[in-house]
């Protein structure tokens, strides 16, 4: 009888001091997104020449020198050379079909080169434009406006989604006549996007240009967007 009553005490002991777990709260989980406008400082332009030839080397010696003539003048108007990148480069054959006697008929070698350049000063872009002209450059492939530190922007529109994620919280718990709790988690459910106004090709507007003027360019705004999701407890 007494190790029964040992029993039961250190059951008893055991039951005080482990009280009951108490219940988890209910949580809800809400989404928050946001955008921020900015106006861009910089550039991002793809442009080059082509040439043709009857041999490889013709064509690349066409494109060569006019390429020459382009870089020279960007540096002139004052783009670094960390700024200027060759993004593409290609010779090759071309043919045409003659249907009356269903053969191929060669008639030479188109030669393409491309370069990258990337314009910090945007007062300075319109002329760029307008100048490369005069050294041989007649393809201009895109234009693209960036930010050249967008960190600004993308933390803003972090804090812009929480912001958003709150202010739904709250609404959703007041109309459902609870309160919102503390936040269990953030997630950043998206990477910001940077969004910017781009010009396509515009090469028969360069072949028509017959002078140096400045190119009137829009820069108009950039976008960065961001998302999170957020969960928090509800509280009765």
């Amino acid at each position: 009888m007494r190790v029964l009553s040992m029993i039961l005490g250190a059951a008893l002991a055991g039951a005080m001091a482990f009280p009951a777990l108490a219940e988890e709260p209910a949580r809800m989980t809400v989404a928050g997104e946001a955008h921020v406008v900015g106006v861009p400082d910089m550039a991002r332009v793809s442009l080059g020449a082509e040439g043709r030839g009857q041999t490889p080397v013709e064509a690349m010696d066409a494109t060569s020198a006019a390429l020459e003539g382009i870089i020279a003048k960007l540096k002139a108007l004052g783009v670094a050379d960390k700024d200027i990148q060759t993004r593409g480069l290609s010779v090759n054959e071309e043919t045409r079909w003659d249907r009356d006697n269903n053969t191929e008929i060669f008639i030479g070698y188109l030669s393409r080169n491309t370069v990258e350049v990337r314009v910090r000063d945007m007062d300075l872009l319109g002329e760029i434009l307008g100048q490369v002209l005069t050294e041989g450059a007649n393809r201009l492939d895109g234009l693209n406006f960036e930010m050249q530190d967008d960190a600004p922007l993308r933390a803003e529109a972090r804090r812009s989604a929480v912001r958003d994620a709150v202010e739904k919280a709250t609404l959703f718990a007041e109309a459902a006549g609870v309160r919102v709790g503390r936040v269990v988690s953030i997630t950043d459910t998206a990477t910001p996007m940077v969004e910017g106004p781009m010009m396509k090709t515009l090469e028969p507007a360069m072949e028509a240009a017959s002078d140096a003027r400045a190119v009137p360019v829009a820069v108009g705004e950039v976008t960065t967007r961001a998302e999170v999701t957020m969960v928090f407890e509800i509280l009765q």
